[in-house]
């Protein structure tokens, strides 16, 4: 199963939140390359900035760059507004609008908390529910 990682699965991790630890298992998978996932470089930038601190920014980085089965997805300005223009017209923000738009161009589900997805052509799926859908491949 491939999908669309959403900012929140990762920031649930980073500040152990409620339901880190099911995130962290799906991202475990994902960094052993068990499964596939997409995540935009745009999505990056902004926990990095949450992160703040360079040496935080680094380790999570270079974690990252380690993981197998993600591929960090860059956006054209062209993809950007076609982004907006979805976002618009399903009443998401702009970031949302881009993993939207992602995960629709990929024809993928996008793992996230945010109910915002919920109701959209694209399926929305929380981390739990993508590892059992692993699980059951």
């Amino acid at each position: 199963m491939a999908c669309v990682i959403d900012a929140n699965v990762f920031l649930e991790v980073l500040y152990k939140r409620g339901k880190w630890e099911e995130s962290r298992a799906l991202l475990e998978k994902v960094k052993a390359g068990a499964a596939r996932a997409y995540v935009l470089h745009f999505t990056l930038h902004g926990i990095c900035a949450l992160l703040g601190k360079p040496e935080l920014v680094s380790r999570f980085l270079a974690e990252l760059s380690t993981w197998r089965g993600i591929e960090v997805v860059e956006t054209t300005v062209e993809d950007e507004i076609l982004a907006c223009e979805l976002a618009g017209a399903k009443g998401l923000d702009f970031d949302d609008g881009l993993v939207y738009y992602l995960a629709k161009r990929l024809k993928v589900p996008i793992v996230s908390y945010d109910r915002d997805f919920d109701g959209l052509d694209v399926e929305r799926l929380e981390p739990g529910e993508a590892l059992r859908r692993l699980e059951e491949r």
